[in-house]
C-alpha cells in the first residue's frame, strides 16, 4: 500500500493580526480591482488598497478569492463548542439556520439609514470573492475606514514579502491629520520565534531576528526595538528559538536617493 504524505510541516503556525484606521487610496489605480479566471477555470477577484494613517505613511492591503464548491457557517453553542455546516455556493445568499454566520470577511462599506433615519454601515459578512465585488463598488478615495485582519510572511525571488489580509473591511468615522488631539492606530501582533537580537551602531534601537513558521514554509523576519531597556531584556532572557508574542506600532519606511541636478 503506498504511504500518503501529510501535507503541511506539522509545526504549530506563528500567527499575526493587524489593525489600521486610515483613508483609501488606490481606487483609481488598473490593480484596485481584477477579475479574471484561473488555471482551473474558477472565477477569480482581487481587491488591493491603501489606507494612509497618518501623514506620510500608507499600509497597503490586498484581499483575493474565488468561487468554490462549497462555504461553511458557524454557530457557537452554550457549552462553548462551536459547530458547523457546509453549504453549497450557490445557496450561501439564502442559507439561514438560525444562529449560524458564515465564515467570511466583515464588510461594511456603504451606509444606510437604520429604524431611527441614522446612517450606519450596511454590515454583511461575505466570501472573500464576493467581498472584493463589494469593496471595489463602494470604497472611493479618501473615505476612511477600520481594517483588521492577518499578517502573511513570504519570500520571492530571494526577496521577504509581508502582505497585510483584511477580514475587516469599515467605514470609520473622518480623521483629520492636522487635528491636535489626532492620534495614528496602526498596530501589530505577531508570535514569532526568536533567534537573536543586534543592536544599531549608535545604540539607539535594535533589530529582533525571528522565524515565522507558515502551514508549508519558515520564513525569515526582523522587528524593530527603538526601547534600548525592552531590547536588553530580550537580549539577556531570551535563548534562541524562544516561542514569544510580541506587538507594537506598524512603521513604513521609504528608501531615498538625493541626486544633484
Amino acid at each position: 500500500m503506498a504511504e500518503t504524505k501529510k501535507k503541511g510541516l506539522g509545526l504549530p503556525q506563528t500567527r499575526g493580526s493587524f489593525q489600521v484606521r486610515g483613508k483609501v487610496t488606490g481606487t483609481s489605480r488598473e490593480n484596485f480591482y481584477t477579475e479574471k479566471l484561473t488555471k482551473t477555470d474558477k472565477p477569480w477577484r482581487q481587491v488591493t488598497f491603501g489606507a494612509q494613517f497618518d501623514k506620510d505613511s500608507t499600509i497597503y492591503l490586498s484581499l483575493n478569492g474565488m468561487e468554490r464548491d462549497n462555504v461553511w457557517f458557524s454557530k457557537k453553542a452554550e457549552n462553548g463548542k462551536v459547530d458547523t455546516e457546509e453549504v453549497a455556493w450557490k445557496d450561501r445568499f439564502t442559507f439561514a439556520k438560525e444562529g449560524y454566520s458564515l465564515i467570511g470577511v466583515n464588510v461594511g462599506v456603504k451606509k444606510v439609514k437604520d429604524d431611527k433615519g441614522n446612517d450606519v454601515n450596511d454590515k454583511k459578512r461575505l466570501t472573500e470573492y464576493d467581498a472584493c465585488k463589494e469593496i471595489s463598488d463602494n470604497l472611493v478615495d479618501d473615505k476612511t475606514v477600520f481594517v483588521r485582519g492577518s499578517i502573511e510572511y513570504g519570500s520571492y525571488k530571494d526577496k521577504h514579502t509581508t502582505k497585510f489580509i483584511p477580514n475587516q473591511v469599515s467605514l470609520a468615522k473622518d480623521i483629520d491629520f492636522e487635528a491636535e488631539d489626532f492620534s495614528a492606530l496602526a498596530d501589530f501582533t505577531q508570535v514569532i520565534v526568536f533567534t537573536g537580537i543586534t543592536p544599531n551602531e549608535d545604540k539607539t534601537k535594535a533589530t529582533v531576528a525571528a522565524k515565522i513558521i507558515n502551514y508549508d514554509s519558515v520564513e525569515d523576519a526582523e522587528f524593530i526595538i527603538t526601547d534600548m531597556n525592552l531590547a536588553n531584556v530580550f537580549r539577556k532572557n531570551l535563548k534562541p528559538y524562544t516561542s514569544i508574542k510580541v506587538w507594537g506600532n506598524i512603521s513604513v519606511e521609504k528608501d531615498t536617493t538625493e541626486v544633484e541636478t
